[in-house]
């Protein structure tokens, strides 16, 4: 544990007794960091392993405890009550709905790439979530300072299919439940006062972006992506309304990149292929079209080598997996989503996928040593001015690649 150990340590061990029902003493309980600076921005998470000294067959428990930060200030920056409000609302509600639906529909192999999570608070200060431990079960989290690569890409876009349909199919067949997600899923992060900061940072890593373009030769993409920057407030916030959408919008993961997948590799002969998935951090969970979800994994995730050779082939794979989990869940996905739909789509809502890589792209590719403490910045200046720092060599061919590609699809600016 770093700073502030007793403090946090206090903290975990009242939501830990109030889990157990019972007298701590009986009980052996080890706390340990569970994340680095930089690995996770709206959580401090710690590992609990909780030994029962009175059961000796099976006596440990193995938990991740996630807390939000209690900083006034980065509270006041983002909006931290809002997102663990949502996650809360995921795990209590969505998923165990998501659940239930499948049994109801007798669907053979159940989908449930979710942690299993026994305890939350909502206490000012001190929201949290107390969860399996996925790592002690077999599962990593991807590497979001690397390029995605083919299998682990296509693990997540037939899941991400496979999520997707199960709230097309409870839209269609449960509509009175899929209304009370949706009135209690709308956005709460990009159309609020928090998304300033972040629309700061976008303009100010476009502009390093577009100084690294050449005026003469890159012309196209130069005013393509001056176009895209002028337009970042009003787009993003209009993405995001949920009459946009019309009768394609679903429930969003809202933040499908590597560092809130976690893999699991159970295939002794191919040992790198990824074979069950986890989604993890439900914060920015929201009633959307679902190629919010699929832009911000392709072109956070990806490079442009790698949509030069896979990003079809992905859409397919994508849509496919979608319309069999649709069709075991008794509904029509010509119905619901027409793949021409799902493409018109793509080209539409294009720019959110730009705004989403050159600001959450630049912090994921940081070194660890160059990344702030963000939860103890003393200003909002400063929070965002150590947030709009180009990292590494990697960064603006990165964005640039994104824009060539964005111009080659024919995607709108």
């Amino acid at each position: 544990m770093s700073n502030n150990n007793g403090e946090v340590r206090e903290r975990i061990l009242r939501i830990v007794k109030g889990f157990l029902r019972d007298n701590l003493e009986d009980y052996t309980i080890e706390i340990t960091t569970a994340s680095k600076i930089g690995e996770n921005w709206l959580g401090l998470l710690y590992n609990i392993t909780i030994t029962d000294r009175r059961n000796g067959k099976n006596p440990k428990l193995n938990l991740i405890i996630k807390m939000a930060p209690y900083q006034e200030l980065y509270r006041e920056v983002f909006p931290v009550r809002a997102v663990y409000d949502r996650e809360i609302f995921v795990y209590d509600k969505i998923i165990p709905e998501f659940l239930n639906f499948q049994m109801e529909k007798k669907v053979p192999h159940i989908f449930q790439p979710f942690a299993k999570h026994y305890l939350t608070t909502m206490q000012h200060g001190g929201e949290a979530l107390l969860m399996d431990n996925m790592k002690l079960k077999g599962y990593v989290t991807g590497d979001h300072k690397v390029e995605v690569d083919y299998p682990h890409a296509l693990l997540v876009m037939k899941e991400l299919g496979k999520f997707h349909a199960l709230s097309y199919a409870i839209k269609d067949q449960k509509p009175e439940m899929f209304k009370y997600v949706e009135e209690n899923c709308l956005e709460v992060f990009f159309n609020s006062r928090s998304f300033r900061p972040v629309l700061k940072i976008i303009e100010t890593l476009g502009e390093r972006v577009l100084e690294s373009l050449d005026p003469i030769k890159e012309n196209l993409y130069v005013e393509t992506l001056k176009n895209c920057l002028a337009k970042a407030a009003s787009i993003s916030t209009d993405f995001l309304s949920v009459e946009k959408f019309g009768q394609y919008g679903v429930i969003n993961h809202g933040d499908p990149q590597m560092r809130n997948l976690m893999f699991k590799y159970g295939d002794c002969a191919h040992p790198a292929v990824p074979t069950e998935l986890c989604f993890i951090d439900w914060q920015l969970t929201r009633i959307a079209s679902p190629v919010m979800d699929i832009l911000w994994f392709i072109f956070l995730c990806t490079g442009q080598e790698f949509r030069n050779r896979h990003y079809k082939d992905l859409l397919g794979v994508y849509y496919e997996s979608l319309s069999s989990m649709l069709y075991q869940l008794g509904s029509d996905p010509r119905k619901l989503l027409p793949f021409e739909i799902l493409m018109s789509h793509l080209k539409q809502f294009a720019p959110f996928g730009l705004y989403v890589a050159i600001w959450i792209g630049a912090a994921n590719m940081k070194e660890s040593t160059n990344i702030q403490d963000v939860y103890n910045s003393i200003s909002e200046d400063m929070l965002i001015d150590g947030l709009s720092v180009v990292p590494h060599g990697d960064y603006l061919p990165k964005i640039r690649g994104i824009v060539i590609d964005f111009v080659k699809y024919g995607y709108n600016f």
